[in-house]
């Protein structure tokens, strides 16, 4: 029992799991038990308290602003009928009315009704001019709704006045004009000021637009009344709510917004922070967030420091081990600043155990390869000899040949002989392991080929141009094998037109990255270096396309008035284990 658990508490987890535990402990003790409720129950209460008093200001305005909407609906359900079906021309009959009303109120000093042109059908002062307030006018028309603005210079009621208009609808519901009221100001400052000491310092009304509707401190600067970087307007259609912010003149205020008549006319109240004692509070939540947030960064700096010393620095030691083995093979010992845990021990062990075990699968390998390659020049170097001593038979019956055409079929089958023999010469010779270069192997049977094929009655010139390709045997047999016979046909049968030297020309290239391609040239003409050879059989024309095949290439014949071209285009392939079985010709 013993022995597990001083198992268990020398591992990783439990390492850093007694580590987080320590600091996080008072973390958890001291922040969570009463800043997150405390908080949020505070900003509730207070908003809660800002909201009300907001409301409770802003009772003066909502008061005269829905009188006053009362007011103008009932004057606009009224005024078809003063001024009667068929119409009231003077519209005497609704100036008494309204006279009469504005008379009796102490609220309202003006009401009239304006038509579809802007002009006064009927007012409370008998006027009959066109209405000042363009903007009204045009705003319903264009949307015939309950619409709220200012007039800080009323020509009609001589001071400042809150304007409530509202549209007339005939009897078959087109739009004929709208009803005016007009609330002077001074009835609602005189109602702020008798209100408690608890009251905003500042509280403002505005309508749908954004427009300020009224201020006790003044209708001019909008600015000094609402917070920075915002407009009246972003405050339309959002729900009640508080905040704290800067004003353009740098206090810190408190503003609490509240819909005083909704969709129609909103209030902004605000309060001084320092005198609501928002600051201290704001100070005091500040410390109570701070200490569990310097804890946090104190446990991150331990936990970074534990990891680091325990997961990070071990897999970084154990990191460079295995760069180092995999660029040199050599394993180092482990050396480490301090003890590592259990589990980092255990991947060390296992290491040390897979890389030897990697040396030795190595050197087995390397063995291996050493004797297979051993072996594998051998058998070249062997048939090379055997295929070399066939030639040298052949060249044996060649001398004791009764004739000539037997001597001609001979050397050609000592030609092919030879040509493969060179490609096992290459093959052991090579250090590529099984492949050859293509363009050494054709060069040397190119030119064994053209110095067996010379003959003192007509001289002529070779050209040879050969780019470095690389072939495997299943390619190179039959490339040397079409070579050596299409080089002894262009020897056969090349010409000249006069007594020039006839030319040869033999190029090994690539054409791409994936193809190869070997091209053979010879002039023609009525000279020729084998005048007395007798007419060939066809049997190198059959050969050469039976070793195009082998090579799986296409086989491409210009014959021209004074050029013959043989091009043979081939892949270049890859070595292939299993071979492939081709018919011979």
């Amino acid at each position: 029992m013993i022995t597990r658990l001083r198992r268990r508490a020398d591992s990783l987890a439990v390492r850093v799991s007694a580590i987080l535990a320590v600091v996080l402990l008072p973390v958890g003790v001291i922040a969570f038990a009463q800043t997150a409720g405390l908080l949020r129950e505070n900003r509730s209460q207070s908003e809660s308290n800002l909201l009300a008093l907001t409301s409770e200001a802003a009772s003066a305005e909502e008061g005269l602003m829905r009188s006053g909407l009362g007011v103008a609906e009932t004057i606009a359900a009224l005024v078809p009928k003063l001024l009667g079906e068929d119409g009231d021309e003077d519209g005497e009959v609704c100036d008494s009315f309204l006279n009469a009303f504005v008379t009796s109120s102490n609220q309202f000093s003006f009401a009239g009704y304006v038509n579809n042109d802007g002009a006064f059908v009927c007012s409370s002062n008998g006027t009959r001019a066109q209405t000042t307030m363009v903007d009204l006018a045009q705003n319903m028309a264009k949307n015939p709704v309950p619409h709220t603005t200012v007039n800080l210079n009323a020509p009609f009621s001589e001071t400042s006045v809150i304007v409530v208009a509202h549209p007339v609808w005939a009897s078959d519901g087109t739009y004929q004009g709208y009803t005016v009221v007009s609330l002077p100001h001074y009835n609602l400052y005189r109602r702020l000021k008798k209100m408690t000491k608890d009251r905003p310092i500042d509280l403002i009304t505005f309508n749908r637009d954004g427009e300020l509707l009224s201020s006790e401190n003044g209708l001019t600067d909008v600015e000094s009344h609402i917070p920075v970087g915002r407009s009246l307007q972003s405050f339309v259609g959002g729900r009640q709510h508080a905040f704290t912010a800067m004003t353009a003149d740098g206090q810190r205020r408190v503003f609490a917004f509240v819909p005083i008549v909704p969709g129609l006319v909103y209030g902004l109240g605000s309060w001084d922070a320092a005198e609501l004692g928002f600051t201290w509070n704001r100070l005091a939540a500040s410390v109570q967030l701070l200490f569990p947030v310097l804890m946090w960064v104190a446990s991150l700096v331990v936990a970074y420091v534990a990891i680091r010393s325990q997961v990070i620095q071990p897999t970084r030691n154990l990191r460079a081990r295995m760069l180092l083995f995999m660029r040199s093979r050599r394993l180092e010992p482990t050396s480490m600043d301090i003890m590592p845990a259990a589990e980092f021990r255990e991947i060390e062990e296992t290491w040390n155990r897979l890389a030897t075990s990697i040396l030795h699968d190595e050197a087995e390998l390397e063995d291996a390869i050493h004797d297979k390659t051993v072996l594998l020049r051998e058998v070249h170097h062997r048939v090379k000899n055997n295929l070399q001593l066939v030639s040298s038979i052949l060249n044996m019956k060649i001398r004791k040949a009764p004739s000539e055409e037997v001597r001609e079929a001979l050397r050609n089958i000592q030609g092919r002989v030879l040509g493969i023999a060179t490609v096992h010469r290459n093959l052991y010779e090579t250090s590529m392991q099984g492949r050859v270069r293509g363009d050494e192997l054709i060069k040397t049977i190119a030119q064994s080929v053209i110095a067996a094929g010379r003959m003192e009655e007509r001289s002529f010139s070779v050209k040879e141009t050969f780019e470095p390709v690389i072939v495997y045997p299943d390619q190179a047999v039959p490339l040397s094998l079409v070579t050596s016979e299409a080089l002894g046909n262009a020897m056969k049968y090349a010409g000249a037109s006069s007594a020039e030297a006839i030319a040869l020309e033999v190029t090994l290239r690539k054409v791409d990255e994936a193809t190869g391609m070997l091209e053979i040239r010879n002039t023609k003409g009525d000279v020729t270096l084998a005048c007395s050879v007798p007419e060939g059989t066809g049997l190198g024309t059959q050969l050469i396309a039976a070793f195009t095949a082998q090579l799986e290439g296409t086989l491409e014949v210009e014959d021209g008035a004074d050029e013959y071209v043989m091009r043979i285009i081939f892949p270049l392939k890859d070595f292939e284990g299993d071979e492939k079985t081709e018919e011979e010709a």
